[in-house]
């Protein structure tokens, strides 16, 4: 398989070269080299097409799917754009379209694109995909519900639409939509998502039943799915690079970086940064903040994680080595340039409160550069209990994410570096960081939301305690349960699975706060 992969690429090189302006030939030559992961030639593949005609659909359209898959939404999203424009009668590309703008939390842009798809092509059952997302991340739920339901009355394998179902309203293990489940989960020819959307669905319903084997065998097995589709789109966890990088970033980054400053921006927005993993209570920190009528919130942001990559590319072309040093001109540049660059983003979302939220869990690396281009920064550490956070991981579906989370054994890994990384900021900037338990928290509701609305240098407002009526929009994994009253249920909800956890509990025993 391999060496015929190859050879349809050097056949396809060779036609390339006969003939420079065969476009199509490069759109099947991307194809082939996503097939045997090497995304980075079929991205440079692709755009070298769009340079030398960039009026052709195909290849715009088949930059978006490439992106897409490698979870590049931002790009994506200007792909499809692209593509919509030169071909406006392609459902495909709109519906490409409206889920990279639903991934990088657009919701006006996501709105107009499905306004369009309604209009154009109501019997898509994509277009009512997107509009279920969009009722659901408004808190909408039971015109999402609806939206859901028109989508699998168009095509009944809608896996996507049967998981949102199940996560707005369990269903009882003898409802049709579990038996519609349980047959599809039968079905040879289903794809690696398809299986990982069925198997979490079910998983889900059985656990609510109480049929706690039957579940963990179906997370095992939506697991399994998942870390396919991942490794599949070039996502596969690598705990040697992640031990590397955070290496890296404990070098660069030691504690007499800190001595000196770069002058603070010359802005009036003050940022609030929350970190920490995912399923760690970052969202219900983020609803309560932005519940406060002087917070605003951008959700989770991307711009931190593309400053650091570019921290790690301008270092390299100035051949700087070591600490960072701030007294170096060329480094002093560097990051006054990043900062301007994120500000520029920021602003393009038009987020114009004295604070303003990012609430992107993975910039736990970041948090040496945060330090460094926002002085004044408010940063936010949400920590749980690792065996909770980590079955909350595990039994969680993120789609298109690195895949950490689909192993236990990952997840151990993956779990230590980031308390590795957490420990050095603690030394470096431990005055610097307000620290919030999820256990605390839903313990001593109204204490802990004091305390972190005082340590945040915000005036105290009431609102805050009732972050469950807030109205803005929530795109992630917890979008259901920060809608709620704060519960105490999810503290524990990982004991019930005890047994089947030996490996992840002796893994995580040695960490602070392990049970």
């Amino acid at each position: 398989m391999e060496h015929d992969q190859a050879y349809s690429a050097k056949s396809l090189i060779r036609l390339i070269e006969s003939n420079p302006l065969n476009l199509p030939a490069y759109c099947v030559l991307a194809r082939v080299y996503e097939s045997t992961g090497e995304f980075r030639n079929a991205e440079l593949t692709l755009r070298r097409a769009t340079e030398i005609n960039p009026l052709h659909h195909e290849t715009w359209a088949r930059l978006g799917v490439l992106y897409s898959n490698l979870g590049a939404w931002s790009s994506a999203a200007d792909a499809f754009e692209q593509a919509c424009a030169l071909d406006s009668l392609h459902p495909a590309c709109w519906v490409g379209y409206g889920m990279a703008l639903i991934a990088t939390q657009d919701i006006q842009g996501a709105v107009e694109v499905r306004n369009t798809l309604l209009e154009k092509f109501p019997d898509r059952s994509e277009t009512h995909l997107i509009d279920g997302h969009i009722n659901k991340i408004r808190g909408q739920a039971g015109k999402a519900a609806d939206s859901y339901r028109r989508a699998l009355q168009i095509d009944p394998y809608q896996t996507d639409a049967m998981l949102n179902l199940v996560d707005l309203s369990l269903p009882e293990p003898s409802d049709p939509l579990t038996r519609n489940l349980e047959k599809l989960r039968q079905d040879p020819a289903r794809s690696h998502r398809q299986s990982a959307n069925v198997c979490f669905a079910l998983a889900r319903i059985y656990e609510a039943a109480d049929q706690v084997d039957r579940a963990f065998s179906l997370f095992q097995e939506a697991n399994v799915a998942a870390g396919a589709m991942m490794q599949r789109l070039g996502n596969a966890y690598d705990p040697k690079k992640f031990a590397d990088e955070a290496k890296k970033i404990i070098d660069v980054f030691d504690p007499d970086v800190f001595a000196a400053r770069l002058e603070p921006p010359e802005i009036d927005v003050k940022m609030i940064f929350i970190v920490g993993l995912p399923r760690s209570g970052t969202t219900l920190v983020e609803r309560i903040l932005s519940s406060h009528s002087g917070v605003s919130t951008g959700g989770e942001l991307p711009f931190m994680q593309d400053c650091i990559s570019k921290l790690w590319i301008g270092r390299q072309s100035v051949e700087a080595h070591g600490p960072i040093n701030l007294e170096d001109k060329e480094e002093r540049l560097l990051l006054l340039g990043l900062r301007e660059e994120y500000l520029d983003r920021l602003f393009e979302r038009e987020l114009d409160s004295e604070y303003v939220i990012d609430k992107l869990p993975a910039n736990f690396v970041a948090l040496g550069l945060i330090r460094l281009l926002f002085p004044d920064a408010v940063i936010v550490h949400c920590t749980r209990d690792p065996i909770a956070t980590c079955w909350s991981l595990y039994s969680a579906h993120f789609g298109t994410h690195l895949s950490y989370y689909t192993s236990f054994e990952h997840l151990v890994h993956y779990f230590t570096t980031y308390s590795r990384l957490m420990t050095h900021w603690e030394k470096t900037l431990s005055s610097d960081i307000v620290n919030v338990n999820y256990e605390t928290l839903v313990q001593d509701e109204e204490r802990e939301i004091r305390e972190l609305v005082r340590r945040c240098g915000l005036p105290w407002e009431e609102s805050c305690l009732h972050f469950y009526d807030n109205e803005q929009p929530i795109y992630t994994a917890s979008m259901q349960q920060a809608r709620q009253r704060i519960y105490t249920t999810s503290v524990s909800r990982w004991r019930k699975f005890e047994k089947h956890l030996t490996p992840l509990i002796e893994g995580l025993q040695d960490i602070a706060g392990g049970s």
